[in-house]
């Protein structure tokens, strides 16, 4: 309760936390507004306050807002953040998001996923803005 989180994943993981140790009611909620009030213009979220919206943080916040039952699908912030995501993703279906790695921490090599030195963040992004889009899907009838 007494950590200042820095960056969305930090504040979705803190607020997930709270929800499943059930904590108050208040606190739970004070941490999905400290979520939902970063959200940017266009939709999306950013990892950290200084960076642009992108699909890693966009999705995680999104997926951890609605798993901890402070936001839902039809909710004006979450068809937001839907739209950015449908407008951000690339015609194979990923995302690319730039890399934050120092290199000498994490040396580069190949995987397969597409945008070369970006690709592990950017297969995480795909990730986690797939799981959050999949929350925004109607069951059938």
């Amino acid at each position: 309760m007494k950590t200042e989180p820095i960056t969305i994943e930090h504040r979705a993981m803190r607020m997930l936390g709270l929800a499943a140790a059930k904590s108050r009611l208040a606190d739970i909620d004070k941490a999905a507004r400290s979520i939902l009030e970063r959200q940017r213009p266009d939709g999306g979220w950013a990892q950290r306050d200084e960076l642009a919206s992108d699909a890693y943080a966009t999705g995680i916040a999104l997926w951890a807002l609605a798993d901890a039952g402070q936001l839902k699908p039809r909710d004006a912030a979450f068809q937001r953040a839907v739209k950015f995501l449908l407008s951000t993703q690339a015609e194979d279906g990923s995302w690319h998001v730039v890399s934050r790695a120092v290199v000498l921490v994490q040396p580069y090599f190949e995987s397969g996923f597409p945008y070369s030195h970006d690709q592990w963040i950017s297969s995480m992004a795909t990730g986690w803005a797939t799981t959050a889009l999949a929350l925004a899907v109607e069951p059938a009838q």
